[in-house]
């Protein structure tokens, strides 16, 4: 009797187990969702830079209308005191509260251009049209092009004469 119990043990033990091709399912399966898990993360990080250069390109556009902004009518329209070409670049840290930034990070080239109105109007004379271009390359090796523009309108008797008087 005895010899036929320990046989059924052992027969209930094999049952138990799992085979070969249930464990290379399981494998599979953990593989699937584990790199699903990083492609997803990855690609949430790879937004996140994106987004993080659109609006460092804006800030930087923002930062150069604002000074057109304060120029008077006579620096408007000079083209040796208007700067048409720029550099600027964005360093990535992660040292919170230093005084100087230091690292790597994307460079920024823009261009600042005015130009007369194409307005029909009699009053396209005492107009301009100022449009700031800015452009960067990111990716994984830096190869992949962006660019963004803003545009505006100034004209001869608009903001600039509240804080210049001709």
């Amino acid at each position: 009797m005895k010899i036929n119990g320990n046989k059924g043990q052992q027969g209930r033990r094999n049952r138990e187990a799992f085979t070969l091709v249930e464990v290379m399912i399981a494998v599979l399966i953990m593989a699937i969702v584990f790199s699903s898990v990083f492609l997803s993360m990855s690609m949430g990080l790879s937004i996140s830079q994106a987004s993080r250069e659109n609006l460092r390109a804006t800030q930087i556009m923002m930062d150069k209308m604002e000074g057109v902004r304060l120029y008077n009518w006579t620096q408007l329209n000079n083209s040796s005191f208007l700067i048409s070409t720029f550099t600027n670049q964005f360093y990535e840290t992660n040292n919170i509260g230093l005084t100087t930034a230091t690292g790597s990070g994307v460079i920024y080239t823009g261009a600042v251009a005015i130009a007369a109105c194409s307005f029909s109007t009699s009053y396209s004379t005492n107009m301009r049209s100022v449009t700031v271009t800015i452009g960067w390359t990111s990716g994984r090796n830096g190869t992949t092009p962006h660019t963004r523009s803003m545009m505006t309108y100034v004209s001869m008797m608009g903001l600039q004469n509240y804080v210049y008087n001709d």
